[in-house]
Protein backbone atom coordinates (compact mmCIF):
# COMPACT_ATOMS: atom_id res chain seq x y z
CA UNK A 1 0.00 0.00 0.00
CA UNK A 2 1.60 3.26 -1.14
CA UNK A 3 0.84 6.45 0.74
CA UNK A 4 0.20 9.33 -1.64
CA UNK A 5 2.02 12.39 -0.49
CA UNK A 6 2.62 15.98 -1.59
CA UNK A 7 6.16 17.21 -0.91
CA UNK A 8 5.14 20.81 -1.51
CA UNK A 9 2.53 20.68 1.24
CA UNK A 10 5.15 19.25 3.61
CA UNK A 11 7.58 22.07 2.76
CA UNK A 12 4.87 24.67 3.38
CA UNK A 13 3.87 23.03 6.68
CA UNK A 14 7.47 22.91 7.94
CA UNK A 15 8.07 26.50 6.82
CA UNK A 16 5.02 27.69 8.73
CA UNK A 17 6.05 25.70 11.80
CA UNK A 18 9.30 27.67 11.75
CA UNK A 19 7.30 30.91 11.38
CA UNK A 20 9.19 31.61 8.17
CA UNK A 21 7.64 33.36 5.19
CA UNK A 22 8.07 32.01 1.67
CA UNK A 23 10.20 34.93 0.54
CA UNK A 24 12.75 34.34 3.30
CA UNK A 25 12.91 30.59 2.63
CA UNK A 26 13.37 31.14 -1.11
CA UNK A 27 16.14 33.66 -0.45
CA UNK A 28 18.01 31.35 1.96
CA UNK A 29 17.77 28.43 -0.46
CA UNK A 30 18.81 30.53 -3.45
CA UNK A 31 15.69 30.10 -5.58
CA UNK A 32 13.06 32.56 -6.68
CA UNK A 33 9.91 33.17 -4.68
CA UNK A 34 7.93 32.02 -7.74
CA UNK A 35 9.80 28.71 -7.87
CA UNK A 36 9.10 28.08 -4.17
CA UNK A 37 5.46 28.93 -4.72
CA UNK A 38 5.28 26.38 -7.56
CA UNK A 39 6.98 23.76 -5.37
CA UNK A 40 4.61 24.34 -2.45
CA UNK A 41 1.55 24.17 -4.69
CA UNK A 42 2.75 20.92 -6.26
CA UNK A 43 2.86 22.47 -9.74
CA UNK A 44 6.53 21.54 -10.15
CA UNK A 45 9.16 19.30 -8.61
CA UNK A 46 12.50 20.72 -7.55
CA UNK A 47 15.83 19.11 -8.22
CA UNK A 48 17.19 16.84 -5.53
CA UNK A 49 19.79 19.48 -4.72
CA UNK A 50 17.14 22.22 -4.34
CA UNK A 51 15.05 19.97 -2.09
CA UNK A 52 18.17 19.12 -0.07
CA UNK A 53 18.86 22.86 0.45
CA UNK A 54 15.23 23.44 1.49
CA UNK A 55 15.48 20.57 3.98
CA UNK A 56 18.68 22.01 5.45
CA UNK A 57 17.15 25.47 5.93
CA UNK A 58 14.07 23.87 7.53
CA UNK A 59 16.29 21.81 9.89
CA UNK A 60 15.15 18.47 8.54
CA UNK A 61 16.35 15.80 6.12
CA UNK A 62 15.46 15.29 2.49
CA UNK A 63 13.83 12.00 3.45
CA UNK A 64 11.53 13.77 5.92
CA UNK A 65 10.20 15.92 3.08
CA UNK A 66 8.99 12.70 1.43
CA UNK A 67 7.35 11.07 4.45
CA UNK A 68 4.32 11.63 6.63
CA UNK A 69 6.35 11.06 9.78
CA UNK A 70 5.76 14.01 12.10
CA UNK A 71 5.88 12.65 15.64
CA UNK A 72 9.16 11.05 16.65
CA UNK A 73 7.97 10.28 20.17
CA UNK A 74 5.07 8.02 19.24
CA UNK A 75 4.55 5.08 21.54
CA UNK A 76 4.80 1.64 19.96
CA UNK A 77 1.17 0.61 19.68
CA UNK A 78 1.32 -2.00 16.95
CA UNK A 79 3.80 -3.96 14.88
CA UNK A 80 3.90 -1.30 12.15
CA UNK A 81 6.10 0.76 14.46
CA UNK A 82 8.85 -1.89 14.33
CA UNK A 83 8.10 -4.18 11.35
CA UNK A 84 7.82 -3.38 7.65
CA UNK A 85 5.78 -5.97 5.74
CA UNK A 86 6.68 -6.36 2.06
CA UNK A 87 3.26 -5.14 0.93
CA UNK A 88 3.33 -2.13 3.28
CA UNK A 89 6.63 -0.51 2.30
CA UNK A 90 6.56 3.25 1.98
CA UNK A 91 7.64 4.48 -1.42
CA UNK A 92 9.87 7.51 -1.63
CA UNK A 93 9.43 9.18 -4.99
CA UNK A 94 11.71 11.72 -6.58
CA UNK A 95 11.43 14.03 -9.56
CA UNK A 96 13.74 11.56 -11.37
CA UNK A 97 11.34 8.86 -12.68
CA UNK A 98 14.23 6.43 -13.26
CA UNK A 99 15.15 6.38 -9.54
CA UNK A 100 12.78 5.11 -6.86
CA UNK A 101 13.13 3.78 -3.34
CA UNK A 102 11.22 1.64 -0.88
CA UNK A 103 11.79 2.29 2.81
CA UNK A 104 12.77 -0.93 4.61
CA UNK A 105 12.51 0.57 8.10
CA UNK A 106 9.22 1.83 9.57
CA UNK A 107 10.30 5.50 9.45
CA UNK A 108 13.33 7.75 9.16
CA UNK A 109 13.47 8.77 12.80
CA UNK A 110 16.28 6.39 13.77
CA UNK A 111 20.00 6.48 13.17
CA UNK A 112 20.00 4.30 10.06
CA UNK A 113 18.48 4.63 6.62
CA UNK A 114 17.71 1.28 4.97
CA UNK A 115 16.33 1.35 1.43
CA UNK A 116 15.59 -0.89 -1.52
CA UNK A 117 16.55 1.20 -4.55
CA UNK A 118 15.49 0.53 -8.14
CA UNK A 119 17.37 2.17 -11.01
CA UNK A 120 15.62 1.86 -14.32
CA UNK A 121 17.56 1.10 -17.51
CA UNK A 122 19.77 3.94 -18.72
CA UNK A 123 19.45 5.96 -15.49
CA UNK A 124 22.35 8.34 -16.08
CA UNK A 125 22.84 11.60 -14.18
CA UNK A 126 25.24 14.53 -14.16
CA UNK A 127 24.57 15.24 -10.46
CA UNK A 128 27.53 14.28 -8.29
CA UNK A 129 26.76 15.45 -4.78
CA UNK A 130 27.50 14.55 -1.16
CA UNK A 131 24.55 13.19 0.80
CA UNK A 132 25.44 13.72 4.45
CA UNK A 133 28.27 14.69 6.74
CA UNK A 134 30.26 11.76 8.05
CA UNK A 135 28.84 8.33 8.58
CA UNK A 136 28.90 5.47 6.13
CA UNK A 137 27.00 4.23 3.12
CA UNK A 138 26.92 0.58 2.08
CA UNK A 139 25.27 -0.49 -1.17
CA UNK A 140 24.71 -4.16 -2.03
CA UNK A 141 23.66 -5.04 -5.60
CA UNK A 142 20.71 -7.44 -5.72
CA UNK A 143 20.09 -7.38 -9.46
CA UNK A 144 21.79 -5.94 -12.53
CA UNK A 145 24.79 -3.66 -12.65
CA UNK A 146 25.34 -0.20 -11.19
CA UNK A 147 28.16 2.30 -11.54
CA UNK A 148 29.11 4.31 -8.48
CA UNK A 149 31.26 7.37 -9.10
CA UNK A 150 33.15 8.66 -6.05
CA UNK A 151 34.47 12.09 -7.01
CA UNK A 152 36.08 11.19 -10.35
CA UNK A 153 36.63 7.42 -9.99
CA UNK A 154 34.05 4.92 -11.29
CA UNK A 155 33.35 1.55 -9.69
CA UNK A 156 31.28 -1.07 -11.52
CA UNK A 157 29.28 -3.32 -9.20
CA UNK A 158 27.41 -6.42 -10.32
CA UNK A 159 24.95 -8.71 -8.57
CA UNK A 160 26.39 -9.75 -5.19
CA UNK A 161 28.96 -6.92 -5.05
CA UNK A 162 28.98 -4.43 -2.19
CA UNK A 163 30.66 -1.07 -1.60
CA UNK A 164 31.21 0.99 1.55
CA UNK A 165 32.16 4.66 1.47
CA UNK A 166 31.76 7.98 3.27
CA UNK A 167 28.56 9.55 1.87
CA UNK A 168 30.06 13.02 2.36
CA UNK A 169 32.25 12.25 -0.68
CA UNK A 170 30.56 13.69 -3.80
CA UNK A 171 29.10 10.71 -5.62
CA UNK A 172 26.47 9.45 -8.02
CA UNK A 173 24.92 6.07 -8.76
CA UNK A 174 23.93 5.13 -12.30
CA UNK A 175 22.59 2.24 -14.35
CA UNK A 176 24.01 2.42 -17.86
CA UNK A 177 22.60 -0.97 -18.91
CA UNK A 178 19.36 -1.78 -20.72
CA UNK A 179 17.79 -3.60 -17.74
CA UNK A 180 16.61 -2.48 -14.31
CA UNK A 181 19.09 -2.70 -11.44
CA UNK A 182 18.20 -2.99 -7.75
CA UNK A 183 20.34 -2.58 -4.67
CA UNK A 184 20.08 -2.32 -0.91
CA UNK A 185 21.36 0.94 0.53
CA UNK A 186 22.25 1.36 4.19
CA UNK A 187 23.30 4.84 5.31
CA UNK A 188 24.21 6.31 8.68
CA UNK A 189 23.25 8.84 9.72
CA UNK A 190 20.00 9.28 7.81
CA UNK A 191 20.92 11.34 4.77
CA UNK A 192 17.90 11.97 2.61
Amino acid sequence: MTEEFNVGKKIKKLRKQKAMNAKDLAEEVGISYGMLSLLESGSTHGSVETLRKIAKVLDTTLAQLFTNEDNINEEITDESMIIVRKDKRKKISFPDPLYNCELLVPNLQGDIEFLLVHLEAQRITEDIIPHTKGGEECDYVLKGEIIITLQDKEYILEEGDCIRFNPAIPHKIENKTNTQASYLSVITPVSF
